[in-house]
């Protein structure tokens, strides 16, 4: 059975829907909760791919998350790193960050950019891709060899990717209306983020199942090579 470390930061920033995905895709989530006192290791040894989640701003574990993040991108590891999980793979690798200028949270389009056109997860993503944004902090730039695959219209950087096998993502899009009202969004606000549920799931669902390929050492009928 191909498996998938999952790092939660805290109860309210689960896998939500990314759960059915990965679980569709023949990657099985098996996941350490700091929050609980689940201790994280220096390395993922017996599973085939990490995925750390947000909820992380300012958690006392941040130290260890952030090793276990240079260290699975030092071993080629498939990696996704969500919100926080994302700032701090970047800054680790000489990223800045800034506090928003105001939180806006809610549905967004982001674009896709060229340099994405041979990337093994988001070659194929459409141009416009939808996203949850929900963050007070965000990256000002990127490490020297990071490789930008999408950003805001602004030109704010979105996705990224580190080395090979390593993504980064700064929103979300696990959120379902649920999770929204679990961290304090309103209804309005809730009914916005499942309003566009379809639309999350014919973007990423082919996202995660070239993620899990990638897990299962195989390209899942795609045409991209992996970079080495």
């Amino acid at each position: 059975m191909t498996t998938a470390m999952v790092i939660e930061n805290a109860p309210t920033w689960h896998l939500g829907r990314l759960e059915t995905w990965l679980i569709d895709a023949g990657l099985e989530p098996e996941v350490l909760r700091p929050h609980t006192g689940d201790a994280i290791p220096e390395r993922v040894d017996h599973h085939d791919a990490l995925i750390a989640l947000g909820g992380g701003r300012g958690a006392a574990w941040t130290p260890e998350l952030t090793a276990l993040l240079r260290t699975t991108v030092a071993d080629r590891l498939p990696l996704l790193a969500f919100c926080s999980s994302a700032r701090s793979l970047a800054t680790s690798f000489g990223a800045t960050t800034t506090p928003v200028e105001s939180f806006n949270p809610g549905p967004r389009l982001i674009g896709r950019r060229d340099a994405a056109a041979d990337d093994p997860l988001f070659g194929t993503a459409p141009m416009a891709i939808d996203v949850i944004r929900w963050r007070h902090e965000t990256l000002t730039d990127l490490p020297p060899d990071a490789r930008l695959l999408a950003a805001t219209p602004d030109g704010e950087p979105e996705i990224f990717r580190i080395g090979d096998r390593a993504w980064g993502i700064q929103s979300h899009v696990e959120f379902d209306g649920a999770m929204v009202l679990g961290l304090d969004g309103d209804g309005e606000l809730a009914r916005r983020v499942d309003a566009v549920t379809e639309h999350l799931a014919e973007t990423w669902r082919p996202i995660i199942d070239r993620f899990a390929a990638l897990a299962q050492g195989r390209t899942a009928s795609s045409p991209l090579p992996l970079l080495d």
